[in-house]
């Protein structure tokens, strides 16, 4: 399998395997740190079931669990990955075979007939040579046909094999969630607006950006350890309001997004309103257990698709309501205007 994150993203992936990994007595081995690489980055859900029961039961994750685990869902998973492939090109070589083997089988018809043609010009008239010629002349042309129908179908079939690859690399190498919040992330955004799962791609979308405001300084002040649980927090206060036809994404450090299809502006703007809210009551254990309150707040921008948006443009208006919730004096939600250029 090749892993295909940003050294930013592989960064956090690690940062986010470490701390799964201490509590348990498995070794830092390559074979572990594949198991929970990719229960982290959530790019083989077979594996993070089976883990996630093993952690459930309060068992500790010892050697003999991780060579289990990598054997029956990622050694087994790339030999049948593996074999797939080969069945499918398999299919496709057999077909070309066959495709060929009709092309050789006109042409042997044709070499046939110009054979007995040229046994039979000896003896015929000119009406007759005349005939034959025109026999030849068909024969001929039902070869160049089938010949070009070949090259076609050839053609066709390498950029199937092309496919067929490219779909299982992206399969198994483009992860769709974020590891820490577990929401998806701007590549699960893409795919749910531009990818074959859902072909209304932004048709009656509304897009809702959200920042958290001075996200830096509650690093700075309470540290990472604090600020990784206001990042999950906030994922949190997300997935509880929306519905089965909505996404929400970390699609930067704390930067979310929220896809909202069938919802006017003012429905969006209400449930903009209704996160941000939350937000502010939102309470944070330290690491000592000590609480604190009211230091988050979220400034949201909103913007509806137009005909001819992308994601990107879309995401473009989206932010610019956002920075105008910021410059009014952040903790607000601000709506982009309709007239407002792509």
């Amino acid at each position: 399998m090749v892993y295909q994150q940003s050294r930013e993203e592989s960064a956090e992936i690690l940062r986010c395997v470490l701390h799964l990994m201490s509590p348990h007595p498995a070794g830092y081995h390559p074979l572990s740190y594949t198991v929970w690489y990719e229960h982290a980055a959530q790019i083989n859900p077979p594996l993070s079931q089976d883990l996630e029961k093993l952690l459930a039961s309060c068992a500790p994750v010892s050697d003999a669990d991780v060579r289990r685990l990598h054997a029956l869902h990622i050694a087994a998973r790339d030999v049948a990955m593996f074999e797939q492939a080969q069945r499918d090109l398999h299919e496709l070589i057999g077909r070309t075979e066959q495709d060929t083997a009709e092309a050789e089988g006109t042409l042997g018809r044709f070499t046939e007939t110009l054979a007995a043609a040229a046994q039979q010009l000896v003896q015929r008239d000119g009406d007759a040579v005349a005939e034959m010629i025109g026999r030849l002349l068909a024969q001929a042309e039902q070869v160049c046909s089938k010949l070009n129908a070949l090259h076609a179908q050839l053609a066709r079939q390498r950029a199937e094999v092309v496919g067929i690859i490219d779909r299982l690399e992206r399969a198994h190498t483009e992860p769709q969630r974020d590891p820490l919040t577990q929401l998806a992330n701007l590549n699960g955004l893409r795919r749910a607006i531009e990818g074959e799962d859902d072909p209304r791609g932004l048709m009656d979308v509304v897009l809702l950006a959200i920042d958290i405001d001075y996200f830096k300084r509650i690093n700075d002040t309470h540290g990472h350890v604090v600020g990784d649980k206001v990042l999950v927090k906030v994922a949190g206060i997300l997935r509880e309001r929306l519905n089965g036809a909505d996404l929400a994404a970390r699609i930067g450090g704390d930067e979310f997004a929220v896809l909202l299809r069938g919802k006017s502006m003012a429905a969006a703007a209400a449930l903009a309103e209704t996160i941000r809210s939350a937000a502010q009551r939102m309470l944070i254990v330290h690491p000592d257990g000590a609480q604190f309150a009211g230091d988050v707040t979220l400034s949201i921008g909103a913007a509806a698709a137009r005909a001819g948006d992308s994601l990107e443009t879309l995401r473009h208006r989206a932010d610019s309501a956002l920075y105008d919730a910021k410059s009014a004096g952040r903790n607000r939600v601000a709506v982009a205007a309709e007239g407002e250029p792509q």
